[in-house]
């Protein structure tokens, strides 16, 4: 099971390359190699990506917020609440 907005960007490079995901959003392939070195997409990325591959956009955009946040045991309850619906 995905459960990092990295899972969703790996599935989405073995689909696409970065340059053919940046052009479709009409952005710069280094946005791509940004998120592999931070480790996360943004939501929006993240909710797009999610439409082009056939993935709810809601979970992933959810999933991508939470990982913005800093640890604490709000955002540790939101992820295991997540994981709970999502399987």
């Amino acid at each position: 099971m995905m459960t990092s907005t990295t899972d969703l960007l790996k599935m989405a490079l073995k689909k696409k390359t970065a340059s053919e995901w940046a052009r479709l959003y009409n952005l710069t392939p280094g946005t791509f190699t940004n998120a592999k070195t931070r480790g996360r997409l943004s939501p929006l990325l993240a909710g797009n990506i999610a439409i082009d591959l056939g993935e709810n956009p809601d979970h992933w955009m959810a999933i991508a917020a939470i990982e913005a946040e800093r640890e604490s045991p709000l955002r540790d309850r939101l992820r295991a609440t997540l994981q709970r619906i999502k399987s």
